[in-house]
C-alpha cells in the first residue's frame, strides 16, 4: 500500500513538472529538403536551458529544412523560435526562443544522460498525441537496442506514442528525469 502511494505522488509530481518544461511546436516548411515535405506540422519539445532559451526536440518535428517554428508553453501565447542545431541522422534538434519570453512558471527538464536503464522500468511518454495537448501515457521500458547505422542506443517503450508525441520527454517515473526523447514514425519511415 505504501509503495502505491509513493508511486502516485511521484506520478503527480512528474506530470506537474512536465507541464512546466514541455512546449508544443508548430512548424511550417516552404522549401523542403528531401527528408521533409512542404507544409505544416506540430509536435513536442522540452526546455533544456532557460537562460539561453534552448528547446530540445526531434529534427522531424522542427524540420530538417529551413523552417518557421513557433512554440507555446501550457496556456501561453505562441513564441517564434529559430533553428540552432539539426541532426537528421540522430533525429535531434535544438531550437531557441528569446529567454525573456519564457513564462516565470517554466522550468528546465532534468536530463539523465548517463544512466543505464533496464527492461521493466516504469516510464511516462509526455507530449501532444493526436491533438491531446500536455498529456501522458505510462508504460515500461520494453527493450533497449543499439542502432548501429546511427551509433546510438534506443529505448523502446510500450507507453503509447502517437503523432504529436515526437520530441516530448520519456520520463523515468522513479527519478522524474528525462531519459529519452519520444519518436513516432509511420511505417513508411516518415
Amino acid at each position: 500500500m505504501f509503495t502505491s502511494h509513493v508511486l502516485a505522488n511521484s506520478l503527480e509530481q512528474n506530470l506537474e513538472n512536465a507541464n512546466k518544461y514541455t512546449v508544443k511546436i508548430f512548424n511550417s516548411i516552404d522549401i523542403p529538403f528531401i527528408e521533409d515535405t512542404r507544409g505544416s506540422g506540430n509536435g513536442t519539445g522540452i526546455l533544456i536551458d532557460k537562460e539561453r532559451g534552448y528547446i530540445l526536440s526531434n529534427a522531424h518535428v522542427t524540420g530538417r529544412s529551413p523552417a518557421k517554428n513557433e512554440v507555446n508553453f501550457k496556456e501561453q501565447d505562441t513564441i517564434e523560435a529559430k533553428q540552432i542545431y539539426i541532426d537528421p541522422l540522430l533525429d535531434i534538434s535544438i531550437i531557441q526562443i528569446p529567454s525573456d519570453s519564457i513564462p516565470d512558471f517554466a522550468m528546465e527538464a532534468s536530463l539523465a544522460c548517463e544512466t543505464k536503464y533496464k527492461q521493466g522500468r516504469t516510464v511516462l511518454a509526455f507530449g501532444h498525441p493526436e491533438g491531446q495537448d500536455f498529456t501522458a501515457s505510462r508504460g515500461i521500458i520494453s527493450g533497449i537496442r543499439y542502432e548501429s547505422t546511427a551509433s546510438y542506443e534506443a529505448i523502446q517503450t510500450d507507453a503509447s506514442v502517437n503523432p504529436g508525441n515526437s520530441g516530448g520527454a520519456l520520463i523515468d517515473v522513479e527519478t522524474g528525469q528525462v531519459i529519452g526523447i519520444n519518436t513516432y514514425r509511420k511505417k513508411n519511415g516518415k
